[in-house]
């Protein structure tokens, strides 16, 4: 795995590429700053497999730096493991909405370190497989390809549906936060009702854009009490709020079907996609606990 790091403090480059060359990973470029790791990400042939990006750096932090590398199309999914001395949530969902997978904060525990680049590395290499399956997928004759090049159970990740990240980013992120206590969350899903048949009925332009709605719709209602949200497969969005009070699961499914009659979703022959969503009762993991955390976002 390729990985390039981002910082500003010598030291902590050093640091980094002893840790990483620890676990087996020798292929580590450092940058001082955004607007260097830019040029080498637009220059490299080859490409890197994971970016480690300090999030406090003058001229650009890596917040915006995660911003702009996420705009890169060869780097719309790669893993980007943001670093930060700032425990405060608010850095944190920062970061997350800006394209980061996972965390880790300063001063490094290097076991903690190395655990999420093996987990940025078995990312990869699952991502690697997907894409080879639907290289594969993609050869197969018309008569006999597939509408959808993948399941509906899949997490597919929904370009240009604002404040969502991909499920393997929530993970991690609640992981994360439950371990270090910063906040008592609670969780919500929202199920697209009737999905099996829009996917059944739609091309996958057409099911994406029905997913894209009901993103939007969520989005819209929820900003105000909402972190994150993302799409877990099979239609159903997974939201975490940090609002104190308990969510109102009634009327926030009543606000965001209003949204989504407003917009009036059609297939691209004009038909109505009568898109309608449930939401259940919100749930609050335990906070210390990662494992809980875990089984919150099953449940």
């Amino acid at each position: 795995m390729r990985i390039l790091a981002v910082d500003d403090e010598p030291f902590i480059m050093e640091l980094l590429a002893m840790i990483a060359a620890r676990i087996g990973f020798t292929e580590f470029s450092t940058a001082a700053s955004g607007p260097e790791a830019l040029r080498l990400l637009g220059m490299d042939e080859r490409g890197f497999d994971c970016l480690i990006l300090d999030i406090n750096m003058p001229d650009m932090d890596g917040i915006e730096l995660c911003r702009r590398v996420r705009q890169m199309e060869a780097y719309h999914t790669t893993p980007v493991i943001m670093l930060t001395a700032m425990s405060e949530r608010e850095f944190v969902d920062k970061a997350f909405k800006a394209g980061a997978t996972d965390y880790a904060t300063k001063p490094f525990d290097i076991i903690e370190l190395g655990a999420r680049l093996r987990v940025a590395e078995k990312l990869v290499l699952a991502r690697r497989d997907a894409a080879a399956a639907k290289a594969g997928l993609a050869g197969t004759s018309s008569q006999t390809a597939p509408a959808h090049d993948f399941d509906l159970s899949d997490p597919v990740f929904i370009e240009g549906a604002q404040d969502l990240v991909d499920f393997p980013a929530l993970q991690n992120y609640l992981r994360q936060i439950s371990r270090a206590g910063l906040a008592a969350s609670q969780l919500i899903a929202v199920k697209v009702d009737r999905i099996d048949a829009i996917y059944a009925d739609a091309t996958k332009e057409e099911f994406l854009y029905a997913l894209r709605e009901v993103a939007g719709a969520i989005t819209e209602v929820m900003r105000p009490i909402s972190s994150l949200i993302c799409h877990a497969g099979s239609g159903v969005f997974v939201v975490v709020s940090h609002k104190a009070a308990a969510l109102d699961a009634g009327q926030l499914e009543s606000d965001v079907q209003e949204v989504l009659d407003q917009g009036n979703a059609t297939f691209d022959d004009g038909r109505p996609m009568d898109l309608e969503v449930s939401i259940g009762d919100p749930i609050r993991p335990v906070p210390g606990d990662q494992n809980d955390a875990t089984k919150s976002i099953e449940r």
